[in-house]
């Protein structure tokens, strides 16, 4: 499979991940308004909130990443250099934070699935090909 499909991939089920999770947050937020304010000590329902739009954010920012990676593993995938591992550190650590704090298939598997196309596709970006160069030249 080609490194630019494979980044591609990651980058729609990274979007997929963070709908997902905005989803689940417009869920929470409707249970937050109809709980009294007792429940939640002060601000702590908003201070919940902004934490996960941060982390949406964070996972919509790697699809960017991961989107404009595979542009680059079709014109000039020399330059991508580090970027793909990093962005497979970051996978990774998503990896890690669902298995560690137990959280359902749903979450697991696109993490699993997003860090294996990640990886493979920055060790064929990485890897020289018989010619000498890196991946494919592009088509056009």
């Amino acid at each position: 499979m080609k490194p630019a499909v494979l980044y591609r991939i990651a980058s729609v089920l990274l979007l997929v991940a963070a709908a997902g999770n905005a989803l689940v947050l417009t869920f929470f937020w409707r249970i937050v308004d109809s709980v009294s304010s007792g429940r939640f000590p002060g601000d702590a329902a908003r201070a919940i909130m902004g934490n996960q739009v941060f982390g949406a954010l964070g996972v919509v920012f790697g699809a960017y990443v991961a989107w404009r990676l595979s542009a680059l593993a079709r014109t000039a995938p020399q330059a991508i250099g580090a970027l793909g591992w990093v962005l497979l550190s970051y996978q990774l650590a998503g990896v890690y934070i669902a298995f560690t704090f137990h959280f359902g298939l749903v979450q697991k598997v696109p993490a699993v699935l997003v860090a294996l196309c990640t990886g493979w596709a920055s060790w064929l970006s990485a890897r020289p090909n018989e010619k000498g160069r890196h991946s494919e030249p592009a088509l056009g």
